[in-house]
């Protein structure tokens, strides 16, 4: 017979986290959803998924340590999918190109402090409601570089959703990325 002071494991009013960290090593709520969100963002950084797992697994143990080394995967300053770039190169003490087994590795970031990603952020990524950006005409009627910089940069001084993307922070917003792929293909087919 159970004890009536003992509820059941699967009993409504039980907390989950009752047997969890810190009373074992099994992950909390708040860590299982932190863990699934660096999974997620280092993915979308590039990490192949067997990776993204391990790292995010292993920030668990850093965050539980007290650790104050970090992940160029976790910072904003981080640009690209790979090959990868710093933009904070001169505050962190390393060249602005990052070899891959750099961005992978825990390490001391002098540049890093304010640069942590929000939890859940979509870097670099196009918005789910966003129509796939169309080639700027190249008949001498179509828009010039100059005049696509100038309508980029117009909305952008206005939008704080695309001043928070060029940051780092989140996604631009429909009208932004359609100038920015525009504006980003005019330069790319310039450079040619």
């Amino acid at each position: 017979m159970a004890n009536p002071e003992t509820p059941a494991a699967n009993a409504p009013t039980t907390d989950p986290d009752r047997w969890a960290w810190p009373h074992s090593s099994a992950m909390n709520g708040q860590e299982l959803d932190t863990f699934m969100a660096r999974q997620a963002l280092f993915c979308q950084r590039g990490a192949a998924p067997q990776d993204a797992e391990r790292l995010a697994d292993s920030l668990v143990n850093r965050d539980r340590d007290d650790d104050d080394r970090r992940l160029c995967l976790e910072c904003r300053h981080l640009h690209g999918a790979g090959p990868y770039r710093c933009g904070n190169a001169r505050a962190a003490g390393v060249h602005a190109d990052l070899a891959r087994g750099l961005v992978l590795i825990l390490q001391r970031c002098h540049g890093y402090d304010d640069a942590r990603l929000p939890m859940g952020v979509m870097v670099d990524a196009a918005p789910p409601t966003a129509a796939p950006a169309t080639e700027p005409p190249r008949t001498p009627s179509g828009p010039s570089w100059r005049e696509l910089d100038r309508a980029y940069l117009a909305h952008h001084q206005q939008c704080s959703v695309c001043q928070c993307a060029g940051r780092g922070y989140g996604q631009r917003c429909a009208t932004g990325f359609e100038l920015w792929a525009a504006y980003s293909n005019m330069n790319s087919d310039l450079k040619e």
